[in-house]
């Protein structure tokens, strides 16, 4: 019995090591498809194997050419040309791998200060000012003992007001250098006018000078976190294009279709071209029968999401 109970737990295990193991393949085939999308401006799949068959012919034809100036045997130019392309396509592929660990670097960062800046909004108050203190004990030699620190957690940056009364109560406490710590950048007029305030110097500690303090170091998010927030805004952007792309055939559209069709077909006996205003006519008719059964049998879905 006690053998038979090993067994069966050792299955269980293994079964869901496996599940977890295709969810990380899963997921990690998922991020390398968001990170070559972006890597490659949003074209989608099929377009880069157009664009690469297409430059691969382009390449060859280009070699073949050239051989054939140089070489009088064609079966010569021809194999020239195939090793010339599987030359310059190794090469291609080499450099472009490259580029995309570059790329996927630089992107995996820029969604970690995003969130990094997010997080700096919604942080408890407790939670931001331990960021401060932390930034000041880093920075305590640029910082005189007079120094006035004005903390601000907006979303809104930091505008003209801010520095005014930052500057206000700066010159009423007798102080000649404040600081400005906000959770959201500087305005160009703030930074504007801080720089005619001359009786008080005041500076400015925005998210972009955190994320380069080690003080920030703690409060970065995770790979993992960065990997779910990618994720996440990729799901957000499927959905849109699912949502954009159903719209034409959404439930209130058939009812438009119908008096299209009808405006058109009506407008056919008075025009010169009635086989096309009808041929119009016709497909607006279909559009409209095509939403009506899309809605009627997708009632769990919304109105055209099963297109």
């Amino acid at each position: 019995m006690y053998i038979f109970h090993a067994v069966q737990e050792h299955f269980i295990i293994g079964t869901n090591a496996k599940k977890v193991r295709c969810f990380f393949l899963k997921n990690k085939r998922l991020l390398m498809r968001c990170y070559k999308r972006r890597f490659y401006n949003g074209r989608s799949l099929v377009a880069r194997v157009v664009d690469f068959v297409a430059l691969r012919i382009i390449i060859l034809a280009a070699c073949y050419l050239w051989f054939i100036t140089r070489i009088d045997n064609t079966v010569m130019a021809a194999v020239l040309s195939f090793t010339a392309l599987a030359a310059i396509s190794v090469a291609a592929e080499i450099i472009k791998s490259m580029r995309l660990a570059r790329f996927i670097d630089r992107e995996r960062v820029r969604v970690a200060h995003g969130i990094f800046r997010e997080r700096l909004l919604i942080l408890p108050r407790q939670e931001f000012l331990a960021i401060i203190k932390a930034y000041l004990a880093e920075h305590r030699a640029c910082y005189p003992d007079d120094c006035l620190v004005f903390i601000t957690q907006s979303a809104m940056p930091v505008n003209e007001d801010t520095v005014l009364k930052t500057y206000r109560t700066a010159e009423k406490r007798g102080l000649t250098a404040a600081v400005i710590f906000s959770a959201a950048p500087a305005a160009k007029e703030a930074l504007a006018i801080a720089g005619r305030c001359g009786s008080v110097s005041i500076g400015f500690v925005t998210p972009d000078a955190l994320l380069k303090s080690a003080s920030a170091t703690s409060f970065l998010p995770t790979p993992d976190a960065v990997d779910e927030a990618i994720l996440s805004a990729a799901a957000k952007a499927k959905a849109l294009r699912r949502k954009t792309a159903s719209e034409p055939f959404a439930s209130g559209r058939m009812r438009r279709y119908i008096l299209v069709a009808a405006a058109l077909f009506a407008l056919s006996f008075f025009v010169k071209y009635t086989m096309y205003y009808r041929m119009l006519a016709a497909l607006s008719l279909s559009f409209g029968a095509l939403a009506f059964w899309l809605n009627l049998f997708s009632p769990a879905q919304e109105p055209g999401g099963a297109v």
